[in-house]
């Protein structure tokens, strides 16, 4: 029998054909802006391409689903890749065309879709979608938004999907921040650390300095751009007001801040209390702040007492232990 030598050729092309994706972008830039497709979890740049009449276009093949990036600078919105077509609406935020993005954009807009006083609708959706999607990069995504909705829910669902979602880059990193809150829940030691050059007048400052002496301190972590944390500043003025002295005190970190930036804000704002400035990512590396503003209460042997305080519970919580002890 004479041997097709093209077959194993043909099965290669097959292959290839079966994995090919295209991306038709759109995106209200002028022409011969630069538009690039980045694979999110390692940083690698898959293409660049130019808009033309606000359009671009990517091609290539994938060999398994990834998670990526189509855009340039803050201009970009992510998408699953797989083998089909998908369009990219950069203008719009949204992605849609093959069955993962399809799936993924339809959760991502009913989860956000719910207010804040709809958790328990938002926390079912996530469920579902994860458990029908144990081993994909659509459960994977689901599970990192639910982590911060429900952690205690993402721990089960943890515990019972697949590898291909529990490795997930970022379903990796908001695990390691709920371990890092278990680490330093009310109840516990505090974790020190070195912020270099973290004084006002550019000296080193560890948070020892602070906690652990033998008074009560609320620790403040905020950036100058952050409104939230701005909208914090009355409640933590007003219970620095009552209460600071022998027994208590406060202290603001400005952590993934410019130092300019920090020291314009603090001349505008009235913050008469103790200052850590440049405390970049130090805070939240080891205390799994993944949001700010985020108050933490110590007590005076630096026990950590409270954590995510807002607003006048900032002032009852201190006036609290401060009556208790």
């Amino acid at each position: 029998m004479k041997k097709l030598a093209w077959l194993p050729l043909l099965l290669v092309a097959l292959s290839c054909a079966n994995r090919s994706y295209q991306i038709n972008g759109i995106y209200s830039a002028p022409d011969g802006t630069e538009v690039y497709l980045i694979d999110s979890p390692a940083s690698d740049t898959l293409g660049v391409t130019t808009v033309s009449g606000e359009k671009f276009t990517f091609s290539g093949t994938v060999k398994n689903p990834t998670y990526v990036y189509v855009g340039q600078g803050r201009e970009r919105i992510h998408i699953i890749l797989e083998p089909g077509v998908v369009t990219a609406d950069i203008n719009e935020r949204i992605g849609y065309g093959t069955p993962m993005v399809d799936a993924y954009q339809d959760f991502h807009r009913k989860f956000y879709g719910y207010t804040r006083d709809q958790k328990d609708l938002k926390v079912a959706l996530a469920d579902s979608v994860v458990r029908a999607n144990p081993s994909n990069l659509v459960g994977a995504l689901a599970l990192e938004d639910l982590y911060h909705v429900d952690k205690e829910r993402f721990i089960e669902l943890f515990d019972v999907v697949g590898p291909e979602v529990k490795d997930f880059y970022l379903v990796q990193s908001v695990y390691k921040d709920y371990s890092l809150l278990q680490a330093t829940a009310p109840g516990m030691p505090f974790t020190d650390y070195l912020v270099p050059g973290g004084n006002p007048d550019g000296s080193d400052v560890r948070l020892s300095d602070y906690v652990g002496k033998g008074k009560f301190i609320l620790l403040d972590h905020w950036a100058s751009w952050c409104g939230p944390c701005k909208r914090e500043m009355p409640y933590i003025k007003k219970t620095w007001e009552a209460f600071h002295g022998n027994r208590f005190d406060v202290v603001s970190i400005a952590i993934s801040d410019k130092r300019e930036n920090t020291l314009e804000a603090l001349s505008q704002l009235d913050m008469p209390w103790n200052q850590i400035l440049d405390g970049g990512k130090i805070p939240q590396g080891l205390y799994g702040i993944s949001t700010i503003p985020h108050l933490i209460l110590f007590g005076p042997d630096g026990t950590i007492l409270a954590r995510g305080l807002r607003g006048e519970d900032i002032y009852t919580a201190v006036e609290s232990v401060l009556a208790s002890r």
